[in-house]
């Protein structure tokens, strides 16, 4: 009877590994394969979580291309002003002062989606992009989708630097973000399907 549980508990954890190694490979090949839309029809607003200046660049192109009304920076800290961020990314002041709003109540993907929902239910918006990494955006959608669920929520992943993976420890690297984003991403469906 032994044998037969240890034999049992053995395959069940064959199996766990094997489709969560499936499920890894399935998350990673979506991630690589997700591409801004085409063609590009304009949204009511924009919304960038913060972690790179990428993130920002991407979404201000978006709004000066008349892709959104107003753009939200969500997660930015509280001691950045918008003359901090203008600078750094040489942004059109204007632009910027005008339609670009800071959030600073986020510190999490949780508070992003959050600091967005409210954002975008103050300004009656229907239709949103949203920037973030390609890794980041499966469990960005599903955070902002669980907090505004009539939204159409539009993907706009930022474009990945090829150059990054040209050696054996960046590639290592970078399959290390995906798993840890993979997993992250496992407990937020797990969580959405309990609740």
């Amino acid at each position: 009877m032994l044998k037969t549980s240890q034999h049992l508990y053995r395959l069940i954890s064959v199996f766990c590994f094997v489709v969560f190694i499936a499920g890894f490979a399935f998350f990673s090949e979506k991630v690589n394969k997700l591409k801004p839309p085409m063609p590009l029809r304009a949204a009511d607003g924009i919304i960038v979580f913060t972690g790179g200046n990428a993130r920002l660049e991407t979404g201000l192109r978006l709004l000066k291309g008349r892709k959104g009304h107003k753009l939200l920076v969500s997660g930015v800290n509280p001691k950045t002003g918008k003359d901090v961020l203008i600078q750094a990314i040489h942004a059109d002041p204007q632009l910027f002062k005008c339609c670009v709003d800071l959030g600073r109540k986020a510190a999490n993907t949780i508070g992003n989606a959050e600091e967005g929902a409210d954002w975008i239910a103050k300004n009656d918006y229907q239709r949103v992009f949203i920037v973030t990494n390609a890794y980041h955006m499966p469990r960005s959608l599903s955070e902002l989708q669980r907090k505004a669920p009539s939204i159409e929520l539009i993907p706009y992943p930022v474009e990945k630097n090829n150059h990054e993976m040209e050696s054996w420890w960046q590639l290592f690297k970078w399959l290390r973000i995906l798993m840890v984003e993979y997993i992250k991403f496992l407990n937020v469906s797990i969580r959405n399907l309990l609740i």
